[in-house]
């Protein structure tokens, strides 16, 4: 026990060693956790996939989803230590008083914070799902999809795109990370995703500029959209569906070079 309140709930901490599971998704609980040291991997729970959200660092705070969201008392996701971790546990009634007493508007930007974090989730799981029967379909369709592949030009370039649909005004920004005459790779903020649909088949225009200067602009739907190995971003694959002839020969200079 590292302190009091003026509540009858003191402020608790907790040790835990790298691997074990702090909260589940699905479980009742109530409790906040400051991270203290360590490192916590927080993640959402699929039939037997993890679908990881976010990792957390000294000074963050989870479990605070079932505070603010009153009518769900369940944790909307699972969270593990990476290493030894020490934490402080805060009962939901340390805060209830000042939660209360805050302004109408800024409990209402709170609530709209919390609406587009749990679609995230749900945006996060659907996508992995639709990845896997994809994935299943594809090779029942053809035993060795997997072991093929094709030409890409490995890049790193600043990207803006936007939903087919709309306005050049919005737009969206990512990194495309591989060409080819085919499509792209890119990755992009999970974020993107929960302001706009980003469904497989979903139709974007993006708008680059090569590293030889050339502006190029393309039109291109999802293929897949996966997690990335770094922390609140996606993978996402595009293939075009539109391709002037300009376009093919400035891209394809570009990747003669």
């Amino acid at each position: 026990m590292t302190g009091t309140h003026p509540n009858r709930f003191p402020v608790i901490s907790l040790t835990y060693r790298e691997g074990d599971l702090i909260i589940k998704q699905g479980d009742y609980g109530i409790s906040i956790y400051k991270i203290v040291k360590g490192r916590v991997f927080v993640f959402k729970e699929s039939g037997d996939k993890e679908i990881a959200l976010t990792t957390l660092n000294p000074g963050d705070i989870f479990g605070e989803i079932a505070f603010l969201n009153r009518d769900r008392e369940t944790r909307s996701a699972s969270a593990r230590a990476l290493e030894e971790t020490e934490l402080e546990v805060w009962h939901p009634s340390m805060l209830s008083k000042e939660y209360q007493e805050m302004p109408p508007m800024l409990k209402y930007v709170v609530d709209q914070l919390l609406t587009r974090l749990l679609r995230m989730g749900q945006v996060l799981v659907q996508m992995s799902d639709q990845e896997e029967k994809r994935r299943k379909a594809a090779k029942k369709r053809d035993p060795f999809v997997s072991e093929r592949c094709y030409y890409r030009k490995a890049v790193d370039l600043e990207c803006y795109y936007r939903p087919a649909a709309l306005s050049p005004k919005a737009r969206l920004s990512g990194r495309i990370k591989d060409i080819s005459l085919s499509g792209v790779g890119m990755e992009i903020a999970v974020r993107n995703a929960s302001n706009h649909s980003h469904m497989e088949s979903d139709l974007f225009v993006l708008n680059t500029v090569l590293p030889n200067g050339k502006d190029l602009e393309l039109k291109a739907k999802i293929v897949s959209l996966n997690q990335s190995e770094t922390p609140e971003k996606l993978l996402m694959g595009m293939t075009f569906i539109e391709l002037t002839e300009n376009a093919k020969k400035v891209l394809g200079f570009f990747l003669m070079a």
